[in-house]
């Protein structure tokens, strides 16, 4: 019962609006504290020899120390881990209550939020707010791939890099970009979740890699009947249905599939400007917020856990 209280508290501590948000998460302290709550839903961890238990100590040498949450030290091995250690908020020089903030809005905008609006409401700069979204798509990213398609599932391909370039093929063996597509399909024909990755080859290989990653086993797969789905059928032991792109009902059959298509240019288009590079970054971005679509409000606090979750982006980047 306790547990169920703390995910209640959780859950209704971000059904706010952006007013309250900010007064609710207005120092690195409160920060801190629920981040811990996301982290250890349990009790604490240590990271190093997970062992459960740990004294609270407080390092004056860290930014606004009297301010802050105390670090975790594990009366076992006596490591001292900070709320943010292994998390996309390692070691950043960002006040949390900004990260926070960017979570709020991304979170809240359907339409996602470029690094230009960002670096505007936050008051950093375009480079800091590139990288903020990174790492936050990155947590998207990490949590999408914790969840396999199951039941029915509808998959095909389709291309994303604007106007196709060289010799202007179209269709399978365009120049541009491959992206696979996969749609769970519910009683009644409506869509539950999906996925979407892009891909350097439509090999048999290739796709039965992905599909081993995104489906449960035991799936029944539909398809347009194109021979690279037919032998990862095969190859994952899976039912397999074909509905051929000739066919009367096919744009019936896969509307899901074309509508998903669709939106996704549409939004990388409208806010992202049809970006050619880390495509699958907003692949991610635009499958996190579909398959919680239904979360409302209660998708700040699945996107803030989902960062409290992630490993660290330790890679230095270029914005694009």
């Amino acid at each position: 019962m306790g547990q169920n209280i703390r995910s209640s508290v959780l859950r209704e501590v971000l059904r706010v609006n952006l007013a309250e948000f900010m007064a609710r998460f207005a120092d690195e302290k409160a920060c801190e504290e629920h981040l811990i709550k996301l982290r250890w839903k349990d009790g604490f961890v240590c990271p190093k020899c997970s062992h459960t238990s740990a004294t609270l100590v407080h390092a004056k040498h860290r930014r606004d120390a009297d301010k802050r949450a105390p670090l975790f030290e594990c009366t076992r091995c006596h490591r001292q881990t900070s709320v943010t250690a292994g998390t996309i908020f390692h070691k950043t020089k960002i006040p949390l209550n900004k990260w926070f903030l960017a979570v709020y809005l991304v979170a809240n905008d359907k339409r996602g939020v470029a690094a230009t609006t960002l670096s505007r409401h936050l008051d950093v700069s375009y480079p800091t707010a590139w990288l903020m979204l990174k790492k936050i798509r990155k947590a998207m990213a990490e949590r999408n791939a914790r969840y396999k398609l199951g039941g029915l599932v509808q998959v095909d391909d389709f291309y994303l890099g604007g106007v196709s370039h060289g010799d202007g093929k179209s269709g399978r063996g365009t120049d541009q970009d491959t992206v696979v597509i996969g749609v769970s399909i519910q009683r009644g024909g409506a869509p539950a979740h999906c996925f979407m990755e892009r891909v350097d080859d439509m090999s048999a290989q290739t796709v039965s890699d992905v599909l081993s990653r995104r489906l449960a086993p035991g799936v029944t797969l539909e398809t347009d009947g194109y021979p690279t789905y037919a032998a990862c059928a095969k190859d994952l032991n899976v039912t397999h249905i074909v509905t051929k792109s000739s066919d009367d009902d096919a744009h019936e059959v896969f509307r899901w599939i074309d509508t998903l298509t669709s939106n996704l240019k549409k939004f990388i288009d409208g806010t992202y400007h049809g970006r050619v590079v880390y495509k699958q970054a907003y692949l991610e971005e635009y499958v996190f917020r579909f398959n919680r679509r239904t979360a409302g409000s209660g998708l700040v606090n699945r996107l803030l856990n989902a960062c409290a979750l992630a490993k660290p982006l330790y890679a230095n980047s270029t914005p694009a």
